[in-house]
Parts: C-alpha cells; structure tokens; sequence
C-alpha cells in the first residue's frame, strides 16, 4: 500500500480535471477509511484546488463543505498553522466560486461571506480579500454596495491571504471600468502591462476587461487590439470559457470566420464543463456569432454545427444559442435582482 505522500506524488502527474479528480477521490477514500484526519483535509483540500483551477468548480462547491466539517470537527487540525491558512484559503476560493452557480441564492453567497470574514477576523488576517470578493460579486446585484467594498478593500493592507498586488491591480481596472471610468483603469492597467506583477490569470484576465468594456461601447479596434494579445492565451482552457464567449461577441462583428474557428476548437470545452457562469458567457457570445451568421444569410464555411444540436440553417441555429443564451441569463439576473446579464445578451448591435 503506497503512503498518502506517495499518493499525492502519483495525482499531480496525472491530467488535469477529471483524471486527477478521480485519483484525488480515491485517496480521500483511503484517508478516511484510516482516520488519519490530517491527510483526510489534505486531499479535499487538493480536490478542492483542482476543481478552482481546473476552471469547472462544481466539484469544489461539492467538497468545501466536508473539508471545513473535518477542521471544525477535529481541534488538533486547528493547531497546525498550515492547516488553518490553508483553510482561508478555500473559503476564499468558494466565495469567489459560489456566485458562479444561480441555484446559490443571494442569502446563502451572504452567509458564506459572513463566515467568511468572520473567520479572517479570529485568525487576525486582513479584510482585503473579503472586501474584494465582495465587491466582485455586487457588481451585478448592487453597484452601491460594489463600491463601499472595494474602497474598503482598497483601503485595507494585503496580508498572505490576499490575493497578491497583480490582482489588487486587476481588481481595480475591473472596478473602474464598470463605472465607466477608463483612465482610471488604463493606470491600474499600468502595473500589471509592465510584466513586473506576475499571477497565473494575467495578463489574459485584464486584457479581457478592456475587451469586453471596448467592445460594449463600440470601440471595436481598441476591442480587437486586446484580442489579439488575448486569443492564444485562452483558446482551449476550461478556464476561461468567459474570455472565449467575450472573444466570440466580437468577433461577431468584425470577423465571422474567425469567430466560426474559434468556436469549433471550443464548443467540445464548453460542452464538458459544469459551471453554469461559463457556460451563460460562453452562450452569450455564440448566440451573437450565430445571430450574425443568420444576418448574413449563411453559415461560414467550416463551422461545425454539433450534431447533437439537431438544427439546420443559419437562422434555426441563432434561435436554438439565442434561446440557451437568454435562459441562462434569466437564471442569473433572476437570483440577483438585476438585467445585467441580458442586457450582455440584448446589447450589442448585430
């Protein structure tokens, strides 16, 4: 029988997302079936990790709440320093992650930031991070309530479970550009376009920002220098399926054909991933593509209409993406009050 360390060694070797999962799965089984309650947190922490960054998150919505039932559960899990940072940490990874599934109600994402912050306050840690998340999700339920966070966020000192200064920057371009202020989003931007600020979701996240609010405000060279910069660093990742539907809104507008490549190389992504907020994206922008291919009167050469799809023509399939699109919208701005999402759907002049 191999040890829980040679268990790990063995995972990390194996693909990313559900090869990984399944063996990550598997030793928390064997963990638990030892009690040994160390390792039993170690791998729903890992699980958790892989679900966050392998860019589904459903499974780590599952998971959070055993790991955090086994570290209140077991005090001697809360006297191992490592442990209990590492407890923050997923906390901060769900907060982010819950608002990306619309059957999360508002009060139950209220609740999690509850916790949340009142769990950064007994270990001592900044409310930056609280204050950040915070504010990310109230861009799309409460702009006032949006704005009275990141100010605090801005305000408060960056400790260890901050996210880093290269996202402290991200997070105030995507600020400022929700309310419509571009020069305060180009200085940010400033930081992060030097190369001197590293995170793994940049600079691709941030040329994204500028994308998407060029290209809503119909500046759509400007849009398309980003995408340019954009395109390969997110072409095929699960990850960034929100980026990929962004980049098929534009292309809708200026270049059908690249729009149609792109989407055959990532309709198959879209299709295995879970998360309900990529996939809205991901739909938002290919019912603008198919929407322009039906103004066109015909579908592109070389567009790979999914078989499963059962649709003919260019208008039958702009109105299946159209329906999916607004359905999936719904659910969202349903949950949170507010149009946002249809509006994303509704707006842009096709």
């Amino acid at each position: 029988m191999p040890s829980f360390e040679q268990l790990e060694r063995s995972f990390q070797e194996l693909d990313r997302g559900v090869p990984r999962l399944t063996a990550i799965r598997d030793a928390i089984h064997e963990a638990d079936q030892q009690q040994n309650t160390d390792w039993m947190f170690w791998f729903r922490y890992d699980y958790l990790e892989e679900s966050i960054f392998c860019g589904d998150r459903y499974y780590a919505m599952i998971i959070f709440p055993e790991l955090l039932s086994i570290y209140d559960k077991y005090p001697k899990l809360q006297e191992n320093p490592r442990i209990c940072r590492s407890m923050l940490v997923s906390f901060k990874w769900i907060v982010e992650a819950a608002p990306e599934f619309p059957q999360v109600s508002r009060a139950e994402i209220d609740s999690y930031f509850r916790l949340f912050k009142r769990r950064l306050i007994e270990q001592g840690c900044s409310l930056s991070i609280y204050y950040m998340k915070r504010s990310l999700f109230y861009m799309h339920v409460d702009k006032a309530v949006a704005a009275a966070n990141f100010y605090r966020f801005v305000d408060a000192p960056l400790d260890s479970i901050s996210d880093g200064k290269a996202l402290y920057y991200d997070q105030q371009v995507q600020f400022y550009l929700s309310v419509d202020d571009e020069e305060k989003a180009l200085k940010a931007a400033e930081q992060i376009f030097s190369g001197k600020l590293k995170s793994n979701s940049l600079p691709q996240s941030t040329y994204h920002d500028f994308i998407q609010y060029y290209l809503y405000k119909g500046n759509y060279d400007e849009a398309s220098r980003y995408a340019r910069m954009t395109e390969h660093r997110v072409s095929g990742d699960p990850y960034y399926l929100n980026v990929i539907g962004t980049l098929l809104s534009l292309y809708a507008v200026t270049d059908p054909a690249q729009g149609a490549a792109l989407f055959n190389k990532n309709y198959p992504v879209f299709a295995a991933s879970k998360n309900p907020w990529l996939r809205t994206l991901f739909l938002i922008g290919a019912a603008h593509l198919t929407a322009r291919f039906a103004k066109d009167g015909a579908i592109p050469e070389g567009f790979c209409i999914p078989p499963e799809l059962s649709v003919s023509g260019a208008e039958e399939l702009a109105a299946y993406f159209d329906r999916e699109a607004a359905e999936n919208a719904r659910k969202f701005d349903d949950r949170n009050g507010t149009d946002d999402y249809t509006q994303m759907l509704r707006q842009l002049p096709i």
